[in-house]
């Protein structure tokens, strides 16, 4: 009697139920990848942003001056670094492409755009007409509260004078605090929440920034020695 060779109807039902399991794995396994690899390139993009916010920041403070100037607004002499829990504001150059080069006077600060809340710097330039609040010029008032700015409309012709730029697209928290002596020349310094109607620098400034996928590093800048 001769035998036929061939899969019976269960060794089908197996290979085809085998081919489809490593069929979902091998899917299951590309998916996996692929989610990880987006990941990745998500958390290299967010240390290169935290990374280059960091560099720019510590050239600026590294930079600051310490100068006084007539404010005619405030009736006299301001010095100028001002430093709150949300914002500070300091006088140092700032790289040609940015403007024209020169001083300028620089503000960190919050600001509301919509929904979402942005670490944005905000740039005038360094000059007896902007200090005077001279017609047809960018308005210039010291830092006087923590209040969130809402962008404005810049105007192109005047970006010599004044201009801004986001350097956190989203932020959850802000905080900025200042080390240095409460009077010059004591011996003793300290971390503060302010820095206030001292006529001196602080030698560092520490910013700490939470977005919405967590804590930042702790960013601390050195200021010049005096």
């Amino acid at each position: 009697m001769q035998r036929h060779s061939g899969f019976t109807l269960l060794e089908l039902i197996i290979s085809l139920a085998l081919i489809s399991l490593m069929t979902l794995l091998l899917f299951g396994a590309l998916r996996f990848a692929g989610k990880a690899w987006d990941a990745s390139e998500s958390r290299q993009e967010r240390d290169t942003g935290i990374s280059m916010v960091w560099q720019y920041l510590s050239d600026r403070f590294s930079e600051a001056r310490s100068l006084n100037s007539h404010v005619e607004s405030e009736g006299k002499n301001v010095f100028f670094f001002r430093g709150k829990g949300k914002a500070v504001e300091f006088v140092s150059p700032m790289p040609a492409h940015l403007g024209s080069g020169g001083l300028y006077i620089v503000r960190l600060q919050r600001a509301q755009a919509g929904d979402k809340q942005q670490l944005i710097l905000r740039r005038w330039l360094y000059h007896p007409e902007v200090l005077a609040g001279a017609e047809g010029l960018p308005q210039w008032r010291p830092l006087s509260s923590n209040e969130i700015y809402r962008p404005g409309r810049e105007k192109p012709e005047l970006r010599a004078w004044y201009s801004e730029s986001v350097l956190v697209d989203e932020i959850e928290e802000l905080k900025f605090s200042y080390y240095g002596v409460l009077n010059k020349g004591d011996e003793s310094a300290d971390w503060d929440s302010s820095w206030e109607d001292r006529p001196y620098l602080p030698l560092l400034v520490r910013m700490r920034i939470r977005d919405s996928r967590g804590d930042w590093p702790e960013m601390t800048f050195e200021l010049p020695s005096q």
